[in-house]
């Protein structure tokens, strides 16, 4: 059976590296870390040989809106492409022009002449503006979850903070023209001993981590650490006190 180009070349690359771990199994930092500038080289090498045949073209091309907004915009933090990488089927992606789609829950790539948007079920997990996203799907075992999509990873340990930012569009003709904005959701959810809990207070917060709720009430005093003024800061910070708790 003839192989794909792209498997051929994935094929190519394992067994290219295996005989230069074997050998740096047991040297010194210093081999190490060539080994790993070595490997960092092929993927290099392996994205080029791909060319338009690599796995991020396994996509459509992204439409974008006919409109424009009064207000807000559709897409993560900026309405303009930042640079974040990607695992798309199993395959680690860096350097990437990128936009997440907030509203349509999508991510997409943009070069000089097209965007494609890649395809869910196949995105493990992304970095865009220095933040962190892995897809959950949401089934019997975390019903808690607003839905499927992609998660931003706020702090992951043991215990892990995950928040959805859910947009809306909003139309309004209440001026006598036809107005649209972005109207904009959060959620947080913390993972417990690989259970999902929605935070909806900071009394939700303390039920949750209630094996060590004494601690966490000091922490958030001495802190002065606010639910209502700063959530996100709040939260992350708490989560990680609490995970050096458990450990």
């Amino acid at each position: 059976m003839k192989l794909p180009v792209t498997t051929g070349l994935l094929f190519i690359f394992i067994f290219s590296i295996l005989p230069v771990k074997s050998v740096l199994a047991q040297s010194t930092p210093d081999d190490s870390l060539l080994y790993n500038k070595a490997v960092s080289h092929l993927v290099n090498l392996y994205h080029q040989s791909a060319g338009d045949q690599s796995g991020l073209f396994n996509g459509s091309q992204y439409g974008g809106y006919p409109f424009s907004f009064t207000e807000g915009n559709p897409f993560f933090r900026e309405d303009k492409p930042g640079f974040g990488s990607v695992i798309y089927d199993g395959v680690l992606y860096e350097k990437l022009r990128m936009q997440f789609d907030e509203v349509k829950d999508v991510l997409f790539t943009q070069d000089s002449a097209r965007r494609i948007q890649l395809l869910n079920e196949r995105i493990d997990r992304f970095t865009l503006f220095n933040n962190n996203f892995i897809r959950i799907v949401k089934d019997t075992e975390n019903t808690v979850l607003i839905r499927t999509g992609f998660y931003n990873l706020l702090y992951e340990g043991n215990t892990s903070l995950l928040k959805k930012e859910e947009k809306h569009i909003r139309e309004d003709v209440s001026s006598g023209e036809l107005r649209r904005f972005i109207d904009v959701s959060e959620y947080y959810y913390l993972k417990k001993n690989n259970l999902y809990y929605a935070v909806k207070s900071k009394r939700n917060l303390l039920d949750i981590f209630n094996d060590r709720k004494k601690d966490i009430k000091q922490f958030i005093a001495k802190n002065k650490l606010s639910y209502r003024k700063d959530k996100q800061n709040m939260l992350t910070q708490t989560t990680a006190y609490y995970d050096q708790l458990i450990k």
